[in-house]
């Protein structure tokens, strides 16, 4: 099967997205490190609109996510509620002026990390907080977090070596527990299945399962490369990769390697692999690949025109990717 690129978004100013976009009613939501976020037409990759949401430190800018008719994405600093309608900034809450965590929107509240080791849960249609922590652990809190019906799972880290897991209280961010982890960074963030809770590790070199509960490890997957993105689970399957040019498929309740595949080049540190209807997508260097999740035999293969620097989002047999210098629309 061969894939050929729909369309090519590029920015007048040549700039790199580093964020994963997002879909709502056939509008993609992308950001650049122009600082900026552009509105595009899903069919045709047209810009529709767009609006500056960073400040000082453009690739601090984040996923920009979608809920409640509101575009939400961290830049400049800030957690900002985007009305999809108005495309007005409804409200901005201060994370620091370099955060750089993905927030994430459950229910009525949305949550957002922060550099300087801390946790936020605001209300989303008014802005106002609900609580706000910093982590004992300490460290700074660059990935997105998790979240269940009872927890607030977080990865953070000191520096690429050192870091924790942290599980807060849902309700008033209280601490539940924290375990020595290894780091997560920008691009990456603890994954929830069930009750165990996945987590990179940087130098750390693995993968660990953790019992959501309190926290106890309940097997650990060691490589020989600095591990990067956040995980991908689907049907018993976890699938992660790093600098060390490889794709590994583990069984989700044993940690066995089910099957592994070997990269040209290993993938910008932003990516992560993408699991949908039996399929696992990622780029790698200048390549977005697909294989089967089932034994990771590849189905096909796109040659990129740029460094592929985002997590791929599949939807509706589309896969969209972000790159160096544009977002593309693979169908």
């Amino acid at each position: 099967m061969v894939k050929r690129a729909r369309w090519k978004f590029t920015t007048r100013t040549p700039a790199t997205t580093r964020n994963t976009p997002a879909i709502h009613e056939g509008v993609l939501f992308a950001n650049f490190d122009s600082d900026k976020l552009y509105a595009l037409d899903l069919l045709k990759g047209k810009e529709l609109w767009s609006l500056r949401v960073g400040g000082r430190v453009p690739e601090s800018i984040s996923n920009p996510m979608v809920a409640q008719g509101m575009l939400f994405v961290v830049g400049g600093g800030q957690c900002h509620a985007v009305d999809i309608g108005t495309h007005a900034i409804r409200w901005s809450v201060s994370c620091d002026s370099e955060a750089t965590s993905s927030p994430l929107v459950v229910d009525d509240d949305v949550y957002v990390g922060t550099r300087l080791g801390g946790v936020v849960a605001i209300d989303v249609r008014t802005g106002v907080e609900r609580w706000r922590v910093q982590l004992r652990c300490g460290g700074s809190v660059q990935s997105a977090v998790s979240v269940t019906r009872e927890h607030v799972v977080v990865g953070t880290r000191q520096d690429f070596v050192e870091g924790h897991v942290v599980a807060l209280d849902r309700a008033t961010g209280g601490e539940r527990w924290s375990v020595k982890a290894g780091a997560m960074g920008h691009g990456g963030a603890p994954v929830i299945s069930g009750s165990t809770v996945y987590a990179l590790s940087g130098l750390g070199k693995s993968l660990r399962a953790l019992d959501l509960k309190n926290g106890k490890e309940r097997w650990s997957y060691k490589t020989n490369g600095a591990l990067w993105g956040t995980p991908a689970v689907a049907d018993g399957v976890v699938c992660f990769t790093g600098d060390h040019k490889t794709l590994h498929a583990l069984n989700e309740a044993t940690g066995k390697e089910i099957w592994s595949v070997a990269l040209d080049k290993p993938p910008a540190a932003t990516v992560s692999p993408a699991i949908a209807g039996g399929v696992v997508y990622m780029g790698a260097g200048n390549s977005v690949h697909a294989w089967t999740l089932r034994d990771g035999t590849e189905r096909w293969r796109w040659k990129a025109p740029y460094r592929v620097t985002t997590a791929p989002l599949v939807a509706d047999g589309t896969v969209y990717m972000g790159c160096d210098s544009a977002v593309v629309a693979l169908g």
